[in-house]
């Protein structure tokens, strides 16, 4: 089974990926690591400022920033076809073959890893098929 699929019964985006769980996972991460800040910079009121108050209170920002950039991306295992404005195939240096992102109409991104060249192929198809526009072009 592919990545991708069309559901024509729903007229949906069917996504095989484990987004939400990978989702929750780095929530939580990000919370603990959120929290471990705050616990470390906590002691600043015991203590005089120092060089390591000063990188747990960088972590702590870096991760809010995180944090609310998750807000921004959708994880979700369908997609209404009426939903997706546009698509656009982002490469990486550090992997050949890169994510496709879907901008969706509620102001989300949903990101998906591909893990060939082949599969890029095969997405773009579909899109043309589903009339939904490149803007990488």
């Amino acid at each position: 089974m592919s990545l991708l699929y069309w559901n024509k019964e729903q007229n949906t985006l069917q996504i095989k990926d484990e987004g939400k769980q990978q989702k929750n996972g780095f929530v939580l991460l990000f919370a603990l690591n959120l929290l471990n800040a705050i616990i470390n910079v906590s002691r600043l009121f015991k203590e005089e400022f120092n060089f390591l108050h000063g990188i747990w209170i960088f972590i702590g920002i870096a991760t809010i920033i995180v944090l609310i950039d998750f807000r921004k991306r959708d994880f979700s295992d369908s997609i209404p076809i009426d939903s997706i404005l546009s698509y656009k195939h982002k490469k990486s240096f550090l992997d050949s073959a890169g994510q496709l992102v879907l901008n969706l109409s509620n102001k989300r991104r949903r990101r998906i890893n591909i893990i060939s060249k082949k599969q890029i192929n095969e997405f773009e198809l579909l899109f043309q098929e589903l009339n939904i526009p490149n803007y990488d072009k």
